[in-house]
């Protein structure tokens, strides 16, 4: 092997694992890492900021949130390293890792505010819940992930799975 493949061999494997999560990353397991994550915005924000603000993208490292008006977005940004705190305990079960958040306000005319309600499964109730399909090997890898995680509690890890779970039929109830 040339050595400059052998130099360059660490950062090809890095950026290939890259370009795999940023073009190829819709598979289901990322779709409901994020999802569960976006779920749990409300807890991470707050009720002040839960119906001004919504996230809708991760991207590497960052999550990206859109908010109502300029006002918000300096009021989050001020708030960012509080949230970032309060978003490890959410994303490190999922082997998610976030350690930046990107405000902005120009994407909030595109999520409408029905999105922001459709997104959370307390939009259903709990007999339609009961009633949907869906498929547990979709979860295995991020229930292992969960049960492995130090910062919760065998409460809060069954909480969490409760969550994934309903939040992938509350979609399937949507999309159906």
């Amino acid at each position: 092997m040339p050595p400059f493949f052998s130099i360059m061999n660490e950062n090809i494997f890095s950026i290939s694992d890259i370009l795999n999560d940023g073009l190829f990353g819709s598979n289901k397991t990322s779709a409901i890492k994020y999802s569960t994550i976006f779920s749990f915005w409300g807890q991470i924000a707050g009720k002040k900021f839960l119906k001004t603000t919504k996230p809708y993208q991760i991207k590497g490292s960052k999550m990206y949130v859109t908010c109502e008006n300029s006002f918000v977005v300096q009021e989050m940004i001020m708030y960012k390293k509080i949230l970032l705190d309060k978003l490890k305990p959410y994303c490190e079960p999922l082997g998610v890792n976030i350690s930046d958040i990107i405000f902005d306000y120009k994407n909030w005319n595109s999520s409408s505010k029905e999105d922001i309600v459709n997104d959370f499964p307390n939009f259903y109730s709990d007999e339609e819940l009961s009633e949907v399909e869906y498929n547990s090997a979709d979860f295995s890898e991020v229930f292992i992930n969960i049960d492995n995680s130090s910062y919760l509690t065998q409460e809060q890890k069954e909480k969490f799975k409760n969550k994934i779970i309903k939040l992938q039929k509350a979609k399937n109830l949507r999309f159906s």
